[in-house]
């Protein structure tokens, strides 16, 4: 069965807008400013939440747990690249990484904890792939929007192996990697 297409109307986005002030916003206080039901309220965030068109999550203030922010760009040749994405998919100190044209052909926007780990992150999983052409770092010390970001501080689901696919007891993990210390901490 197809599933409705769901109209990003002004209701959806008055109801978006508020839960990305206040995730926990209960629906009772949504339909009162919407003059709604909160049973309306609810089947429209389950709808958004069915459509994938939101997420539940909890965000961080990077500034309290990692407040170095750095948006790199790189140059690499197509197969370096898929390799590179293929790794940091899933590395904890990348917020977002994007394809782009231009100078850079690879966008990637970390939050690590001081210029150490920034270092260390870019030598040890960024320039040491093949088909890496040129790396550009810009660095700064505090982000101010988004101030909060979804930043997976603690994700390591499986203690034998890193979220970014690296073996625990490899050389190549990253110097202070925060899913390293949340296994140590177990």
């Amino acid at each position: 069965m197809k599933s409705k297409k769901i109209l990003v109307d002004d209701v959806n986005r008055f109801i978006i807008s508020e839960l990305l002030k206040d995730g926990r916003m209960k629906f009772t206080t949504l339909a009162r400013k919407l003059g709604v039901t909160p049973a309306a309220v609810k089947e429209r965030v389950d709808r958004l939440l069915k459509n994938k068109m939101i997420r539940t999550s909890a965000l961080l203030n990077s500034q309290m747990f990692l407040p170095l922010i750095s948006v790199i760009g790189i140059e690499s040749d197509a197969d370096g690249m898929d390799a590179l994405t293929k790794k940091l998919r899933n590395c904890p100190l990348v917020v977002s990484m994007v394809k782009t044209s231009g100078m850079h052909n690879l966008m990637i926007s970390t939050a690590t904890e001081d210029i150490n780990q920034l270092e260390n992150f870019l030598n040890g999983q960024v320039r040491s792939e093949p088909g890496i052409r040129h790396v550009e770092v810009n660095i700064g010390n505090a982000s101010i929007v988004p101030e909060f970001h979804n930043i997976r501080l603690f994700y390591n689901d499986t203690p034998e192996s890193l979220p970014c696919g690296i073996k625990s007891s490899d050389k190549e993990v990253c110097v202070n990697c925060p899913s390293c210390r949340a296994k140590d901490k177990k």
